[in-house]
């Protein structure tokens, strides 16, 4: 019984951060109404109410969901090395929303920063842990010029990552100046800390030396 109710729950869940993409993209923002995505997902509004508390528990579920995919696609990929797991995350992060980005541009922009100093709370510390757990891996194999605090390294790169992020969302900067900015930023902030040739490699890669 319990199965069944945690399995319809999941189902009504997916359908509804389904809904949520295909109304954003055909009526913005301003079209995402808790009264519609009921309409739109088949279901009761105060089952919404119930499962998100409000429209901004939704955006923060849809990202959180858009994360778990991501996961779920690097997981089922070949394993990579400490720092270039790091950044195949960055990479399909990017992918994810580049892919629908009429949706993930205004979703990303009302999202509301969670406490703590970490942006978008409870999604971005989930993010931050996985670059921790990497960058761990790396120290441990000798990667960095010394000891390093690899929770403040991950929080920098992320939160570095995410102010850029912001502002392409707002619309201050297009994608393409997002990516160079964003992979210019990762690059500086772990060349500072790398051993070579993970150093030169870093910088290499950005166009920063040739």
């Amino acid at each position: 019984m319990s199965r069944g109710w945690d399995d319809r729950q999941e189902r009504t869940r997916a359908e509804v951060l389904a809904a949520v993409g295909d109304i954003v993209a055909a009526d913005g923002l301003d079209g995402l109404t808790m009264r519609k995505l009921a309409e739109r997902a088949g279901v009761a509004v105060a089952t919404l109410y119930s499962q998100f508390d409000d429209r901004d528990g939704v955006l923060v579920a849809f990202v959180s969901n858009g994360l778990d995919q991501l996961e779920k696609e690097l997981d089922e990929q070949p394993a990579a090395g400490p720092i270039d797991t790091t950044r195949a995350l960055f990479v399909g992060l990017d992918q994810t929303i580049g892919a629908t980005v009429d949706v993930w541009r205004p979703v990303l922009a009302a999202v509301k920063s969670g406490p703590g100093i970490d942006s978008m709370g409870a999604v971005g510390d989930r993010i931050v842990n996985s670059i921790e757990n990497d960058l761990a891996k790396a120290a441990a194999d000798g990667m960095f010029i010394a000891e390093c605090d690899t929770g403040r390294l991950a929080r920098h790169l992320f939160m570095q990552r995410m102010h850029i992020l912001e502002r392409w969302a707002h619309g201050s900067i297009d994608w393409d100046q997002y990516r160079t900015m964003s992979d210019l930023s990762v690059e500086l902030s772990l060349a500072a800390v790398l051993i070579d040739p993970y150093r030169e490699q870093a910088v290499r890669s950005v166009g920063i030396i040739r």
